[in-house]
């Protein structure tokens, strides 16, 4: 009975918006909903009042969806909604499950055999690979299947297309397309897109099938293709009342032949569709939307809508630039602690999510949170049915059902092993193919002696193929007909017939002896499969849907059997059924975009943001490519990380480009993570409707030492390394040029590389005692007194000369670490003297040393003092100490211990050696004698030897005041 508009609940909870779309008297509605606009309520509302509201029977609606997760939300919020079980009588799911729905009741009228199965990926692999290589065709076998695949899926219309681009190669490609339908045929099986098009077919042929058919509802309506457009049209062929919900932003699946241009095909061939844009978010704070609208608006020929936030500003997307990949998944890790941590567990690490542009990027990522020890799951990974010993039985329960499928029959020929090789195998199914009969015949055959193989069988794998495997699954196909036919009998289940089946192929003995490591855990998944199994005979007696709607002069087929049923199920939903008992522990999601639309976290990081991953290299359509980022920012709800390596994660590690549809709005992201103050986490806890815990508990949990703030890693890689490479250098000595002469990075001391991206060292505005030696000290080596002064001159011009090479931050490398001795002239000079000796300064010397020649005796331990002093020396010459105290402006003129107007005051260079003196340097200097002992030797006599051996005193550093 319907309901009067003022009266139905269910307008109670929709805005403006969305109460126009669900209470819209126009026969085609288009609904335009953006992200977290509310779509799903906004369409399960809509049927509930058409129900409801406008009176139309649940059966004579069909709503269609994309995944089983989406149908299965849709049915049970439709059942709360309506009540006394009326959503069971709706047809409702995927378009593939629903068309073989329809295909099960009235394919006969089209030739299609009852109990027709379904190919998998697999199957229809290996058909393609055997005609490529039979008829020898020129063919890449993967890129002959994307072409029949999308032939199909573009629909009637998609044919001509497909013919115009393919002009080359096109007699091959169509050869290969006839043997695969017929392979198909012969095997009695439809891959996927075959049940649309089969669909199709029929409701063309048969309209009368669905002539009770009111209205047709449609979700993520821009993901649609040619052919299921067609199929759309032709549900609603009778009244035409249509509602479609979807963005045109959002669509992301080119690649899988989607038609972004249905939207404008709906609206120009249903004239009058009301259009409902679903503006207000629900999902993201203002920031997010801010910059993810800046994204998308890029695209000038796109449908013209806003998105309005409900919740506040929130903090700013983070765009952050990394030295490398590895780096990278390091900060991720990094900045996950801290926001956990500094939420105070508000959020965990089921609210984190890393989304990529493709699962190749995952690497790096996946190392890293293993090695900090944070649980993760991959969405889109291996699926429970993929496994070997599911995957197995899952054959075998085929082959029960459908004999004539010789691919699912090949797998299992020899498993558990019968002693047949896999070359037997293919050249068997081979044989068969050629012979247009099914596997099973010509093994049948050729067991009974009616038709001898071609292929060479051996004697004992033709007795257990005939004995161990023929027999069995003959025995068991017996038994369910037996059950079928006898109503009196006792029931054959479902589950019957796969414990029956484990036990006459004994197959836990047989992993046992396959897989000695982990048959346990592989036994264990067998009985979760049973177990699977079971409960879907229990939904179906309990809450499966009822038939399709009897209608009057067409004869309709009734689907009693639960096996094909349950067959089906496992190929359309299984990405519904994992088998993952680990949902209840939080865990890091990481998911390809594609994977995640429609989903939602709190906090998203979208790594590897640069041209080459996002747009992709590979990738014709940019648009495409720009929907794709706008959907993946668009799943965060408080924070929004955007992250890009300096290098990419290839092995060339080529230099990576910053994304272009990031690069021209860089500046409105922050730089760097934002600091969590208690005002940002409390926007936080308002988005995810959760209560705050305390400042006191949230800083009572932090671990010592922890960093609050995201200053682990330099804002920009670039800047950290040019800053190391001067450090490097200025450090080292030596020129620009040469700085590639280092092969390994630094572990430690000013040259330190920082791979772990430190912000760069304090560097000192002044130089210590041992770094400024060079100014008044001579190199260690042999030289003639004469020549004493004009080489430490020479020592001073050069330091000085190195000094401003530095740069003024830049610090001089102590003399005793120097890679060349002090006072010695620079490489390229060196290099030019020993090239050209007559270039060769010669040092001067004084006139009054020309004629000393050494002499001939002893050479003294230490000079011998000199009993008069001719003059006061304040600077040394030749022997290493600390440097003079700066003098004062009054001192200026008039040095320590010289009164004004001492005539004795001494010169601005120094004239005299040292008092003592290494023995190489007495050497040139014998003879001289009245020299002071220098002070701080103390009375104890050391030798000169001795006093070289002993090790270094570090010498006290002044500092400028």
């Amino acid at each position: 009975m319907a309901v009067s508009s003022q009266e139905h609940p269910i307008l109670g909870s929709l805005n403006d918006a969305q109460r126009r779309a669900v209470s819209s008297n126009a026969a085609t509605v288009a609904i335009l909903a953006g992200p977290g606009s509310g779509k799903t309520h906004t369409l399960t509302s809509r049927v509930v009042w058409l129900i409801d509201h406008v009176g139309y029977r649940p059966e004579d609606v069909v709503v269609a969806t994309f995944t089983v997760k989406a149908a299965r939300e849709m049915k049970d919020r439709i059942g709360r909604a309506l009540g006394d079980g009326r959503e069971k009588k709706i047809v409702l799911g995927t378009f593939h499950s629903i068309a073989r729905r329809y295909l099960a009741a009235y394919g006969r009228q089209i030739g299609l055999a009852p109990k027709f199965g379904i190919a998998d990926d697999n199957d229809s692999r290996n058909i393609i690979n055997r005609i490529c290589k039979r008829l020898q065709l020129t063919l890449d076998p993967p890129a002959a299947r994307a072409w029949i695949s999308k032939k199909k899926a573009g629909g009637t219309e998609g044919e001509s297309k497909s013919a115009k681009k393919l002009s080359v190669g096109l007699q091959e490609l169509q050869k290969c397309y006839d043997e695969y339908q017929k392979q198909l045929k012969l095997s009695n099986l439809l891959d996927y897109d075959d049940l649309l098009v089969r669909c199709v077919e029929l409701l063309r042929k048969l309209p009368s099938c669905v002539s009770n058919i009111q209205t047709v509802l449609i979700d993520e309506y821009q993901d649609t293709n040619g052919i299921q457009y067609e199929l759309m049209k032709l549900f609603a062929q009778r009244y035409r009342r249509i509602t479609v919900v979807g963005d045109p932003d959002q669509s992301i699946y080119g690649w899988r032949a989607a038609e972004i241009q249905n939207l404008w095909r709906l609206l120009r061939e249903f004239p009058g569709t009301a259009e409902v844009s679903l503006e207000e978010n629900y999902r993201s704070s203002q920031s997010i939307l801010n910059l993810s609208l800046a994204v998308i608006q890029q695209d000038k020929n796109r449908y013209k809508k806003v998105l309005k936030p409900v919740h506040s500003k929130g903090t700013r997307p983070v765009l952050r630039r990394l030295k490398s990949s590895t780096t990278e998944a390091d900060w991720i890790v990094s900045e996950i602690r801290r926001t956990l941590l500094l939420t105070g567990n508000m959020l965990v690490h089921s609210d984190v999510a890393i989304l990529l542009r493709s699962a190749a990027l995952s690497r790096h990522i996946e190392s890293a949170l293993g090695k900090a020890g944070i649980p993760y799951r991959m969405i889109g990974g291996f699926k429970f049915y993929d496994r070997a010993e599911i995957k197995t039985l899952l054959d075998y329960l085929r082959v029960i059902h459908q004999p004539e499928n010789n691919d699912a029959l090949g797998r299992i020929m020899n498993v558990p092993r019968r002693g047949i090789g896999e070359g037997t195998i293919k050249n068997l199914i081979e044989e068969a193919e050629q012979s247009s009969m099914s596997l099973w015949t010509l093994l049948w055959k050729h067991c009974r002696g009616d038709r001898a193989a071609k292929t060479r069988i051996a004697k004992h794998a033709e007795q257990r193929i005939s004995g161990n495997l023929l027999r069995i699954l003959n025995g068991l196909r017996k038994q369910i007909g037996e059950a079928a036919s006898d109503k009196t009998a006792t029931p054959f289940s479902l589950v019957d017939l796969i414990q029956q089946l484990l036990k006459a192929l004994d197959f836990e003995k047989y992993l046992h002896d396959t897989h000695p490591d982990d048959h346990e855990q592989r036994w264990a998944n067998v009985l979760e499969f049973v177990n699977l199994a079971a409960d879907f005979s229990r939904e179906l007696n309990q809450e499966g849907d009822d038939p399709l709607p009897e209608i009057e002069g067409v004869d309709q087929a009734i689907e009693a059997e639960v096996l094909p049923r349950f067959l089906a199920n496992v190929a359309l939903a299984s990405d519904a059924q994992t088998g993952d008992k680990q949902e209840d522990k939080p865990l890091v999601t990481i998911s390809t975009i594609h994977a995640a639309k429609g989903l939602e976290w709190p906090i998203v990081f979208v790594p590897a943001v640069y041209n080459g991953s996002i747009p992709h290299a590979r990738s014709e359509d940019s648009d495409e490519e720009r929907r794709l980022l706008y959907v993946a920012m668009t799943r965060a709800q408080c924070l929004l990380y955007l992250s890009c390596p300096s290098y990419s994660s290839s092995s060339n590690g080529e230099r990576t480009e910053l994304s272009s549809f990031v690069n021209p709005i860089n500046l409105a992201f922050a730089k760097k993570g934002p600091c969590l103050d208690r005002a940002v986490l409390e926007q936080i806890a308002h988005i995810v409707r959760r209560p705050l815990p305390s400042q006191k508990a949230i800083f009572g949990s932090l671990p010592p030492m922890h960093c609050t703030e995201d200053n682990l890693f330099p804002i920009d890689p670039d800047e950290a390394q040019k800053a190391t490479n001067t450090r490097r250098i200025g450090s080292g000595g030596c020129s620009s040029t040469d700085a590639s002469r280092f092969k390994r990075p630094r572990l430690s001391g000013p040259g330190a590389s920082h791979e772990l991206g430190q912000e760069p060292e304090f560097q000192r505005e002044y130089t210590t005692t041992m770094e400024q030696s060079s100014s008044f000290t001579f190199s260690v080596g042999f030289v003639q007194s004469g020549a004493a002064p004009a080489r430490g001159t020479d020592a001073a011009v050069s330091s000085t000369a190195r000094a401003s090479a530095a740069g003024p931050s830049g610090s001089a490398r102590p003399t005793h670490m120097a890679t060349r001795p002090t006072g010695r002239p620079g490489a390229s000079q060196f290099s030019a003297q020993r090239m050209n000796p007559a270039n060769t300064v010669k040092p001067a010397m004084t006139p009054e040393l020309a004629g000393h020649k050494l002499g001939l005796g002893k050479v003294p331990t230490r000079p011998e003092q000199r009993t008069q002093r001719t003059q006061l020396v304040k600077p040394y010459a030749v022997f290493s100490s600390s440097p003079q105290r700066p003098r004062s402006p009054q001192e200026s003129n008039h040095p320590a211990g010289v009164e004004e107007g001492d005539e004795n005051e001494p010169p601005g260079e120094p004239t005299q050696p040292a008092a003592c003196l290494h023995v190489t340097t007495c050497i040139g200097l014998g003879g001289l004698g009245g020299y002071k002992k220098p002070a701080g030797l103390g009375i104890k006599r050391i030798e000169p030897m001795a006093q070289l051996t002993k090790p270094f005193k570090p010498l006290t550093m002044n500092r400028p005041r």
